[in-house]
C-alpha cells in the first residue's frame, strides 16, 4: 500500500510565495516530488536539511526535532561541523525559542542577540541564521540555515524557508498517518492469524472432548443398563458404586476442558512486565519443600534475558508445570539436577528447563506428550493434565514448546514465550 504527500497543502503552500523567483519555487516543487517519495522521518530529514540550504543559499542547514524540553539536531548539511546529534534545554535554544512563540527568527548578527547563547556559537563559523518552526501550531521541530558572514535574509528567503518547513510538517503527518495505519494492518493480520490458530485448536479441542468423554459415557449408559436390570440389591448398590467413579472422573475431566477452552480463546490475557529470576524464585520456594527433602540441586540463569512481557498467570502456570514435572520424574540413583536458563532469539524470549531425571522414550510417546491424559511412567501422582494445559497456555501467547528427552538421561523443555514488538 502506498502513500503520497497531501498535495493540496503543498499546493497552497507553495502559492504561499509564488512572488519568489522562479528557481525558488522551482526547488520547492522538487522537495514536494522527493517528499512524496520518503518512506521514514530519517528520509525525509535528509531531504529538506540539504533543500533547505539550497533555497537560500546558506552556509549550513540544521533539522531540529523537539524531543520533550529538548532541541534535538538530528542533521545537518553545512561547511562545516555544527551541532548534529546534540540536545540542547528549549529556554537555551534558538530553536526551542522558536518552537515556543510559533515564529522565525531571523538574526544578522548573533553577537548582538541576547536569545543566542555565545558559547555554543563560538566555536562554529556562523555570524547570521533564519530560523523558522515546522508546523506554526505545537510546533514539532525547526529548520535552520546559517551564513558564514554577517547577512540580512529577505523576506523571500524566510518565506522560502517556512514553506519548506510546512511541507515537511505534512510530509512528517503523513508518515506517521502511514505508520499508524500499518501498525493497524498488522494487528489485524496477527489477529487473523491467531484466530486461524484458535480454529484448528478448537477442531482440535473437539476431538479431545469426543476422546476423552465418550468412552465413559458409554460405560455409564452400560451401568445404568445394568442397573435396571439386576433384581439383586447389592449387585445394584455396587454398580452405582461403579457409576459414582465414572462421574467423578467425567466432573474432573470437564473441568479440565473447560480451563483449557478458556485459555485457547483468551488471547487478550493480561500482560504484564515479570522479572524472570523473582518469578521462577517465587515458583521454587512454593516447592521448597520437595526439594529440601530429595536434596534437588537447582540452577538458574537468567543473565541472557532477564524480563518477559507475558500474562503472570500462565507464565507461573507454565513453569509450575514444569519444574514440578522435573521433580516427580527425578532418578533416584544420582542427585538430581534441574538446570533453568533464559536467553534470546530472533526477538523470541526463551526460557527452557532441563532435568536429569527418567526421562521420556519420545520414539515411542513424541505424539502424545501434550496431550489430555497420557501419562509416561506410571507415577501415582501423574494425570496428563500438566503438559496439556501448559502447551495450550504457551500456544494461546502465540509460543512454542518443545521437548528434548532420552530415557535414564533426562529431559529438556524449551519454551519460545512471546516475540518483541
Amino acid at each position: 500500500m502506498g502513500f503520497g504527500v497531501i498535495i493540496s497543502k503543498e499546493s497552497f503552500m507553495i502559492s504561499s510565495v509564488v512572488k519568489t523567483s522562479v528557481p525558488g519555487i522551482d526547488k520547492l516543487a522538487g522537495a514536494v516530488q522527493k517528499l512524496s517519495l520518503s518512506n521514514d522521518i530519517d528520509s525525509i530529514i535528509k531531504v529538506v536539511r540539504s533543500i533547505a540550504r539550497e533555497l537560500t543559499g546558506a552556509d549550513g542547514a540544521t533539522f531540529v526535532l523537539r524531543d520533550n524540553n529538548m532541541c534535538y539536531y538530528a542533521d545537518e548539511d553545512a561547511i562545516s561541523p555544527l551541532w548534529k546529534g546534540s540536545r540542547f534545554p528549549m529556554e537555551k535554544c534558538i530553536s526551542g525559542w522558536v518552537m515556543k512563540n510559533r515564529k522565525p527568527a531571523v538574526i544578522p548578527d548573533i553577537y548582538k542577540d541576547v536569545r543566542i547563547p555565545q558559547d555554543v556559537y563560538r566555536p562554529t563559523f556562523v555570524k547570521s541564521l533564519a530560523i523558522v518552526p515546522i508546523r506554526t501550531l505545537e510546533p514539532i521541530g525547526a529548520i535552520g540555515n546559517y551564513w558564514a558572514e554577517f547577512h540580512l535574509p529577505t523576506e523571500e528567503e524566510v518565506s522560502l524557508l517556512q514553506a519548506l518547513a510546512d511541507i515537511t510538517s505534512v510530509s512528517i503527518e503523513n508518515i506517521n498517518i502511514r505508520n499508524r495505519l500499518q501498525e493497524k494492518l498488522n494487528e489485524r493480520e496477527q489477529m487473523l492469524s491467531q484466530l486461524e490458530k484458535q480454529k484448528e485448536q478448537l477442531e482440535e479441542f473437539a476431538q479431545i472432548v469426543s476422546h476423552n468423554l465418550r468412552a465413559p459415557l458409554s460405560n455409564l449408559i452400560l451401568l445404568s443398563d445394568m442397573v435396571e436390570t439386576s433384581e439383586e440389591m447389592d449387585k445394584k448398590l455396587r454398580l452405582l458404586k461403579k457409576q459414582n467413579q465414572i462421574v467423578n472422573s467425567l466432573h474432573n475431566t470437564f473441568e479440565q476442558l473447560v480451563v483449557a477452552s478458556q485459555v485457547k480463546t483468551d488471547f487478550k490475557a493480561e500482560r504484564e512486565y515479570i522479572d524472570l529470576e523473582e518469578a521462577v524464585l517465587n515458583i521454587l520456594v512454593m516447592l521448597q519443600g520437595e526439594i529440601l527433602s530429595a536434596k534437588i540441586s537447582v540452577s538458574c540463569d537468567f543473565s541472557l534475558a532477564k524480563s518477559v512481557y507475558y500474562p503472570g498467570k500462565y507464565f507461573d502456570s507454565i513453569l509450575l508445570n514444569l519444574i514440578s514435572n522435573a521433580i516427580r520424574y527425578r532418578a533416584t540413583d544420582r542427585t538430581p539436577e534441574i538446570k533453568i536458563r533464559s536467553w534470546k532469539k530472533d526477538d523470541w524470549t526463551v526460557i527452557e528447563v532441563e532435568d536429569n531425571g527418567l526421562g521420556i522414550d519420545l520414539s515411542q510417546h513424541s505424539k502424545n506428550i501434550f496431550k489430555l491424559h497420557k501419562t509416561f511412567h506410571g507415577h501415582p501422582m501423574a494425570k496428563g493434565y500438566g503438559l496439556f494445559i501448559t502447551r495450550t497456555q504457551v500456544e494461546a501467547m502465540g509460543g512454542t514448546i518443545n521437548v528434548e528427552s532420552t530415557v535414564g538421561k533426562g529431559s529438556k523443555f524449551t519454551v519460545q514465550l512471546t516475540r518483541d514488538k
